[in-house]
């Protein structure tokens, strides 16, 4: 999964994707073979991504939790968080920006999942994906991941 993820990171290393699987999987489980639930895997990737990626003077990273201030998803709101997130690693020629808590930002309150929140869903995604085309410089490589 983490190579998919993470070519700037890992390459083609098959071994070091793994590597760093069991890595994040030891920090939120303590059992390098369990994975653990989804929020403890994001923030010891998180840790991990934010560790070794600023180390590269050449290198923009962004993190940007959705799901922060506990409010349902807003465009409006996310737009700005995004456009600053982007601002920041905009004069890196290799960046990475990844966001976490946007699923359950969608939810919102609600109980259950349904194939309203899916297309809302698609939707919050796409309109990241086009803030991040347009904010970014041709020549730059960003990768962006929503968690």
């Amino acid at each position: 999964m983490l190579n998919t993820l993470f070519p700037l990171l890992t390459g083609e290393d098959l071994y070091l994707a793994q590597q760093i699987e069991h890595t994040i999987n030891f920090a939120s489980t303590g059992d390098p073979e369990e994975p653990g639930n989804e929020e403890h895997f994001n923030e010891a990737l998180i840790q991990l991504l934010e560790k070794y990626l600023t180390r590269d003077q050449n290198f923009g990273f962004y993190h940007w939790d959705a799901s922060l201030n506990g409010s349902p998803w807003d465009p409006l709101w996310a737009r700005e968080e995004v456009i600053r997130g982007l601002k920041q690693i905009s004069g890196f020629a290799k960046a990475m920006f990844i966001g976490t808590g946007l699923r359950s930002s969608v939810q919102g309150h609600r109980r259950t999942w349904n194939t309203r929140l899916d297309k809302e869903y698609e939707q919050a995604v796409e309109y990241i994906r086009d803030l991040a085309a347009y904010w970014t410089t041709k020549n730059a490589k960003l990768t962006l991941i929503l968690l």
